[in-house]
């Protein structure tokens, strides 16, 4: 029988379908826009690329003429665009990735005397229904998007609803009683014509109240600063407003209907309060609906919205695992958004597998994931991304490797960024020749050594779908160092084994807790080549040997107990009971 939950969900999905009929007119231009059907998002394999840092396919839209264009700057555009994007489809897809997650490919303000960057990351938006000319044009957006469906790959926008760029601000504060008092504005506006209404020296412009006016957050720790003052001086949109909402759902609900977008992701989603996401997904209004039923009325039933909440917990601690849990919820009818990137797992990736902190870190944080997020397993999981450093910059390629073929063997949606697998150091450097930190070079290199890694670890994923549909169960983890971790999955009738040596020497495990049946553990993947298989002899334990740094995985295969018997006796030395082969 249906949970209730499911009962809940399957009458939105009924309910939608009828409202699909009625907004069916207002999608008619959409007509040109290449579909898929809806994915299950918890098998797929994102990858994550900055448009201006990835690829330039067309030179002649890198410079606009307002010396925003700088290359040998990283604080100017580098030249990358959608139609290169496009070009490197097949290099994107032989990783393994299934999905493609872009940042903002809207119109943004271009460069900011204040802070002295430019907008080239395409978080500070002045209109968000248009492409930006260094990006190219609405039609190389449809043939990126075309181009992906066709391979079976799914597009994910970014997207921005707390703020547009910096236009006006109050350097020395703002008077709580007037807003006038203090401000300053730039000489030129946003694009968009309600955005533009930003100057509440103008009594109309204030009554319309588009904008909060309210200066640069001081204090993150209090939520109404973070919510409704100025995050690094980007001028926050007043969310509450009616006017604003529809504004914000008629330009985001374009690009599902022109482009064919699969799904967004939420910028700074802490900002903004959690029932905006509400009517931003199922707005019933007439002529702005939310972008969950426009994808609904366009055959696309379960519209994904996942959002970046920066929050990372200290070893141990779960305040911002609660904060992003309060963001999620199973009835897709009151929660504000169906999935929130999962910050605490990197944090905890980070503790263990870079900065040598006690595996129980991992198992801690393993089991609050479980307890605190309703479905973990369509959580976007990272270890690096555009706003941290590089794993490389702070550990090695060791920890790197073992913290991706945990990210593969855990719940969530791996996402890999961009140059992760050139074995990247700086956060934001250009894959190609011409950008900025490039060493003059493409770095499209199939061949190199990272690269085969992760196409063999995302391989590994697809290939056992336990990996990523079961919740592990940690079995073994070190409290007090560096050294021993393993889990079990299971999914269905396949159970699996996932063990780490996080120190720097090799170790014998403790016997692992694999119950009293017999067994056969076949290897399937290691870090230091496939690992040979194991006999588990009934009511016998079972202690493993792993190199420095070592990740092994195996499947747990029941035998009955004269075939582990038979097996055990002739297997060569070591196949049963305490092995110290180290190979």
């Amino acid at each position: 029988m249906d949970s209730p939950a499911s009962f809940c969900r399957l009458r939105w999905l009924r309910r939608t379908a009828v409202l699909a009929m009625i907004w069916l007119p207002l999608s008619a231009a959409s007509a040109q826009a290449s579909r898929l059907q809806t994915p299950d998002w918890s098998e797929q394999i994102i990858y994550f690329a900055m448009i201006d840092r990835f690829a330039d396919g067309d030179p002649a839209n890198n410079d606009q003429g307002a010396g925003e264009f700088n290359p040998q700057d990283g604080a100017r555009y580098s030249g990358g665009d959608l139609a290169g994007l496009r070009q490197q489809l097949d290099y994107i897809q032989s990783l393994g990735a299934t999905a493609l997650w872009i940042t903002p490919p809207v119109r943004h303000q271009w460069w900011d005397s204040q802070v002295n960057y430019g907008g080239y990351h395409g978080y500070w938006g002045s209109d968000f229904s248009a492409i930006d000319p260094h990006f190219g044009e609405l039609a190389d957006y449809r043939a990126l998007a075309d181009d992906l469906h066709q391979r079976g790959m799914y597009l994910i926008q970014d997207i921005v609803v707390n703020h547009v760029g910096n236009w006006f601000s109050y350097p020395d504060g703002r008077s709580p009683s007037d807003p006038a008092q203090g401000v300053t504005l730039k000489a030129d506006k946003p694009l968009q014509a309600l955005w533009q209404r930003n100057d509440p020296r103008i009594a109309a412009d204030r009554e319309a109240a588009i904008y909060h006016w309210t200066p640069r957050i001081n204090d993150f720790a209090d939520r109404q600063q973070e919510l409704n003052w100025q995050l690094a001086e980007l001028d926050d949109l007043n969310t509450e407003n009616a006017v604003v909402r529809a504004e914000l759902r008629r330009n985001y609900a374009h690009w599902i209907r022109e482009v064919g977008v699969d799904a967004f992701r939420v910028d700074t989603a802490f900002y903004v309060p959690p029932e905006f996401f509400v009517d931003f997904r199922l707005s019933e209004d007439r002529e702005a609906p939310g972008v969950a039923r426009v994808a609904a009325s366009l055959g696309q039933s379960d519209f994904f919205l996942f959002g970046e909440g920066f929050g990372i917990d200290a070893p141990f601690q779960d305040e911002a695992t609660r904060k992003i849990a309060s963001y999620m919820g199973k009835d897709a009818a009151t929660s504000a958004l169906p999935s929130m990137i999962n910050f605490p797992l990197y944090g905890s990736l980070l503790d263990v597998f870079a900065r040598g902190q006690p595996t129980s870190v991992l198992q801690h944080r393993i089991a609050s994931m479980l307890q605190h997020f309703p479905d973990p397993h369509r959580m976007p999981t990272f270890i690096d991304n555009h706003d941290v450093d590089r794993w490389l910059a702070n550990g090695n390629e060791a920890g790197m490797k073992q913290a991706l073929l945990a990210l593969m063997t855990l719940p969530g949606i791996p996402t890999i960024y961009y140059g992760t697998e050139q074995g990247f150091r700086q956060p934001r450097a250009a894959m190609f020749a011409s950008g900025y930190q490039s060493q003059g070079r493409d770095h499209f290199d199939t061949q190199s050594p990272l690269f085969a890694f992760l196409r063999e670890v995302i391989a590994l994923r697809k290939q056992h779908r336990a990996l990523s549909q079961g919740n592990p169960d940690v079995i073994l983890a070190d409290a007090s160092a560096p050294g021993a971790l393993a889990w079990l999955v299971q999914h269905g009738d396949v159970q699996m084994l996932v063990l780490f040596n996080t120190a720097e020497h090799p170790i014998l495990t403790p016997p692992l807790p694999l119950g009293t049946q017999a067994a056969r553990l076949r290897g399937v993947y290691g870090l230091f080549g496939q690992p040979k298989d194991r006999i588990l002899a009934a009511g016998q334990s079972l202690a493993l040997p792993l190199a420095a740094r070592d990740g092994q995985v195996y499947v747990i295969e029941p035998m009955s107990s004269a075939a582990s018997a038979v097996a055990t006796d002739t297997a060569p030395a070591g196949q049963g009971g305490y092995d110290k082969d180290f190979r």
